[in-house]
């Protein structure tokens, strides 16, 4: 594997070609700790469970001070989940269906009991994990444990080159990060990049994708994830919010480095699966929305959410009160189609057929007025290649879900 040291990365973002616009793209094995059970099958109560995770914020501890992080806006005191309550969600959540663990924080590197609860997960029997983190205390040794589970996948938070990542991060965390990434990957650790797209990064999305890849071609996939804004966030990003013409582009983007040979998905942003149909490039993965059923975060503060930006909750985990949850009438109305926005909207077919049942999240840009998908759409419309099949919106409400 090439290795980039110190700046591999950063040097191939640094010329003066700027390809977006017209966009220039140049074009392990290790021991498997496998569960100590035997794993079996049942039938999920909820169908798209084997789609999704249960997810766990297990601390809400940070090493980095990042200025667009949710956490850092709704908790002024971090919060851990304790290790016996862990486990017990666990449980509840196999007996529910899940079949894959989402770790998360904060920094959950920094959870003292990280190593103890993927042994239980996969001694119970779930098959696969994804750990978030930010990179930077990865280090050779917890690299080298992590490699030691089957189909667990560490995904690293990268904002862009050095500058970027630094003003966004803190000086020197960019450094660090690559180093994590680099552990991961020498480890064996399927490695996945996570980066949140910013207008300050637009310009440079393609050189620095480009860049990524071959200075780390071990990395199995580069997932963009849209800015978002929580309320009273700590700090004002609201010039780095995409608009909906830098959500066209990123979506074109996205579309020609897949083109090109580069695995890049965007995180639950199904909105970019209609655009990328509607503008004729429909080369970006077709993605899950925020808002799924079976979609369940419990955070380090207890609270239980549909995702780790939720400003809403259905209560406070205690233990044997999953099931409870996800079978309430407020969590079903949460998962389950539009029935109040989407119907009157002109774009109801478009949306429907990419999977998209809700309006886009308020919190993508603030403005709730008029939906941001909306918007987007009415700017795609401009641009949308003719479609030749037959059918009216009110046929595809029919065939939606009945609350």
């Amino acid at each position: 594997m090439r290795g980039t040291g110190d700046g591999g990365i950063d040097n191939r973002l640094q010329g003066d070609e700027r390809p977006f616009g017209g966009v220039h793209i140049s074009c392990t094995a290790a021991r498997k700790r496998e569960p100590s059970v035997k794993k079996t099958w049942k039938p999920l109560k909820y169908p798209c469970l084997h789609d999704d995770c249960l997810s766990i914020e297990v601390t809400s501890r940070c090493n980095s001070r990042c200025t667009h992080c949710f956490v850092r806006a709704r908790r002024q005191v971090a919060e851990n989940l304790p290790l016996r309550l862990v486990r017990t969600l666990l449980q509840e959540g196999y007996e529910a269906g899940y079949r894959r663990l989402h770790i998360t924080g904060g920094e959950p590197l920094l959870w003292k009991g990280l190593l103890e609860i993927l042994d239980h997960a996969y001694g119970i029997g779930y098959e696969a994990a994804i750990l978030n983190t930010n990179g930077t205390i990865l280090g050779k040794d917890m690299a080298r444990s992590l490699s030691g589970y089957a189909g667990l996948t560490a995904s690293v938070s990268l904002h862009g080159p050095r500058f970027l990542h630094d003003r966004f991060r803190g000086t020197g965390s960019y450094k660090r990060a690559v180093k994590g990434i680099e552990a991961a990957l020498s480890a064996g650790v399927d490695t996945h990049i996570f980066n949140t797209v910013t207008r300050s990064l637009l310009p440079d999305l393609p050189r620095f994708a480009d860049g990524l890849f071959q200075s780390f071609p071990g990395i199995k996939q580069l997932t963009f994830i849209q800015l978002i804004r929580v309320p009273d966030d700590w700090f004002d990003l609201s010039e780095e919010l995409l608009t909906p013409e830098d959500f066209i582009d990123l979506v074109k983007v996205s579309s020609l480095l897949n083109l090109h040979g580069l695995k890049i998905n965007l995180l639950s942003n199904p909105l970019a699966t209609v655009v990328s149909r509607m503008i004729g490039m429909p080369w970006v993965p077709p993605s899950p929305p925020l808002y799924l059923e079976g979609s369940v975060i419990v955070l380090a503060d207890r609270r239980v959410a549909l995702a780790h930006s939720a400003t809403e909750s259905f209560g406070r985990y205690q233990a044997g009160n999953l099931r409870t949850i996800l079978d309430s009438d407020k969590y079903r109305r949460a998962v389950l189609p539009d029935r109040s926005t989407c119907p009157a909207c002109m774009h109801l077919r478009d949306c429907a057929e990419a999977g998209m049942v809700r309006p886009s999240e308020w919190c993508r840009d603030m403005q709730p007025d008029i939906p941001y998908c909306r918007r987007v759409l009415a700017r795609a419309t401009s641009i949308r290649q003719p479609r030749t099949d037959t059918g009216t919106p009110s046929d595809l409400l029919r065939n939606q879900p009945k609350a």
